[in-house]
Formats: structure tokens, sequence, C-alpha cells
């Protein structure tokens, strides 16, 4: 790497809306950074995720033309 162009890494806090806090490395100079939804609080890691199904293209294709069988 070339002395001097790259910013400094510095130790970050980073706080999350639920109150989760957790330390990891940043480039951020104000040390902190807000996030609205992290590992603790998202329903794809918390097993809490909703499978919605909105009858969208797919479905759409298959009622007019029907599923093609192999």
């Amino acid at each position: 790497m070339q002395a001097g162009i790259h910013p400094k890494y510095v130790l970050t806090t980073v706080m999350c809306g639920c109150g989760n806090t957790f330390q990891t490395r940043s480039t951020e100079t104000k040390g902190a950074i807000s996030v609205e939804v992290c590992s603790g609080c998202h329903p794809f890691y918390t097993g809490k995720q909703k499978m919605l199904d909105s009858g969208g293209r797919v479905a759409r294709f298959e009622s007019r033309y029907g599923k093609r069988r192999k």
C-alpha cells in the first residue's frame, strides 16, 4: 500500500435500532455508526421471516399457460 493516501482504520461502535451494539473496525471518522437492522433483529437471521407469495409474474404465466411437463 502506498503511504499517506489511505484513511485511518479505527475501532467503531455500531448501534442498531433494536438496541444491539457491537464493535468493528471501519474508516468512519466519528467512531460510531447507526443502523436500522442488524443480525440480531433482521427477520432472515431470527427465523421470523414471512414467505409472501404475491402471485407474481411466474404464477400468472403458469395460470395462463399451465406448467410444462417433462
